[in-house]
């Protein structure tokens, strides 16, 4: 049994070897590890426990003391064109925004990786062997589907950079998934998705890591004919949301000079406190959108870095996903899937520092609601569809 699934490239995809920053390619190892972590996501709400979809997963994907239960290939690449040329991102403030750490603004010039440019696609074949276990029949397609339904590779991929839309899927040769033209196909597909994976009959408690559950919130919330533009509006929407602005003339102001709606206030005057020497006993609102989170303040040039205690764990990542998906060669749609799960371990505590003389160490206390306040933006409303719950 082999299943072939076509995924387009919808947004610039920064995926490379052991040099990102001198070239970008597809590496079949990456995506076989994104296949891990879709899989992990969609088999926890029908198998419940976590240990049971880790020895699955081992199964199925292979592990240090077994093989993969199947063969992948990659093949059929078009237009993967590499490039790392930034000039039509001048000005695109909301992709600058999500694609920190692999693109910046220095003065007169954007200084980005390379990517792969937007428009491709490649196929994935998955070749199950004779001895592979029962379960990997049901869960492959559905696995390939989450990945191209809600995922993307690379760099900076749950900021929605290097989103893959799943185009066709086949078992056998034969066609058994339908492409999405339309919001309310897309969002059958989604739908579909959730009944097959039980998700209605997943527990209220908080999954152990990253993964569906009735607690997910999954949301189409924008439309466009440019998936370039989309996703620098979505970028933008994000930053109006969580910036305390830039000083200017008394007033603090955004890229675009619009006033910094200063919604997190209090996480600026609670660093600022800790820099003067204040004693803190709690972290910002928005480490809910991942770890570390870091301050740089002009006035007094301190730079606060808060992350992990533990640096076993370094960082959190989001439990937001951003999506752009393609529904036809003129329309795209961004769908937004925050997936919360356990933040940190019990007991292990979040770190504020601004050096080695001066640091404090607090409880974890996150609260998804910032979250899901930043999906209900009025921006949204007119167009936002609600696919769960």
């Amino acid at each position: 049994m082999y299943w072939n699934a076509t995924y387009r490239v919808t947004t610039p995809l920064f995926l490379g070897g052991a040099d990102p920053d001198a070239n970008a390619e597809l590496r079949t190892s990456t995506l076989k590890g994104l296949l891990r972590f879709w899989f992990r996501a969609i088999a926890l709400p029908q198998i419940k426990k976590w240990t049971e979809v880790q020895e699955l997963e081992n199964n199925i994907f292979g592990s240090t003391k077994k093989q993969s239960s199947f063969l992948m290939t990659i093949h059929k690449q078009k237009g993967l064109t590499v490039t790392n040329t930034g000039d039509n991102w001048r000005n695109c403030h909301g992709l600058l925004y999500l694609g920190r750490g692999v693109v910046q603004e220095k003065r007169t010039e954007i200084q980005i990786r390379p990517y792969l440019e937007p428009g491709g696609s490649f196929t994935i074949r998955l070749q199950t062997k004779r001895n592979a276990p029962k379960d990997t029949a049901f869960f492959l397609p559905l696995t390939l589907q989450a990945l191209g339904l809600f995922g993307a590779a690379g760099a900076r991929s749950r900021k929605g950079f290097g989103s893959l839309s799943l185009e066709s899927l086949t078992c056998d040769g034969e066609e058994i998934w339908k492409t999405p033209t339309t919001v309310e196909e897309l969002k059958e597909c989604h739908k579909t998705l959730l009944h097959k994976i039980k998700l209605s009959e997943s527990g209220d408690s908080l999954p152990e890591y990253t993964a569906f559950s009735s607690q997910s919130q999954i949301w189409i919330v924008h439309t466009g004919t440019d998936a370039f533009e989309l996703l620098n509006d979505l970028g933008y929407e994000m930053l109006r949301y969580r910036s305390y602005g830039r000083k200017n003339r008394g007033k603090h102001i955004l890229p675009d000079h619009s006033d910094a709606e200063q919604n997190f206030a209090d996480d600026h005057d609670l660093i600022l406190d800790f820099c003067g020497g204040k004693q803190i006993q709690t972290h910002p609102r928005r480490v809910v959108f991942g770890l570390p989170h870091n301050y740089y303040f002009i006035s007094t040039r301190d730079n606060v870095d808060v992350s992990p205690a533990n640096k076993d764990y370094n960082r959190r990542a989001s439990p937001l996903f951003i999506h752009i998906h393609a529904l036809n060669t003129n329309k795209y749609a961004a769908v937004l899937t925050l997936l919360p799960a356990i933040f940190l371990p019990p007991g292990e505590k979040i770190e504020i520092s601004s050096g080695p003389r001066n640091k404090v160490l607090v409880d974890c206390d996150v609260d998804y609601r910032y979250i899901t306040d930043f999906m209900n933006r009025p921006a949204f409303s007119q167009s936002k569809v609600v696919v769960w719950p």
